[in-house]
């Protein structure tokens, strides 16, 4: 006696039944232009560090250049963080990326700074 809902019922042959044989398989989308845009901005703190170091050691003229890297650095990690966003490809990484390549950027920083250390 069957109600008409047979959703629990075993077919009566259940071992040619292949489970998922019509579902497609779907393409997996690589990570590395996420990845590539956290580790550029990984890459731009980690420089712009350095020309601090180098800064306060009295090679201002290395600090400098090291500093305008710095920021050149972070342009193309914003950039492909976005591109990372949009297409998700490395969308956590991506993320990171734009989040450091803005916030972390040393002219961006230096003015975030100064306008706390107004208030």
């Amino acid at each position: 006696m069957t109600d008409g809902l047979q959703i629990f019922d075993v077919p009566a042959d259940a071992d040619e039944v292949a489970p998922d044989a019509e579902a497609p398989l779907t393409p997996r989308r690589s990570r590395w232009l996420g990845a590539l845009a956290g580790g550029i901005s990984i890459l731009m703190v980690v420089t712009w560090a350095i020309a601090l170091a180098i800064s306060l050691a009295g090679m201002l003229e290395l600090g400098v250049g090291l500093s305008i890297s710095a920021n050149l650095l972070s342009i193309p990690a914003v950039v492909l963080g976005l591109v990372a966003i949009v297409t998700n490809r490395g969308r956590g990484w991506g993320i990171v990326g734009v989040a450091v390549g803005i916030l972390l950027n040393p002219v961006v920083l230096l003015n975030l700074l100064t306008w706390i250390g107004a208030l």
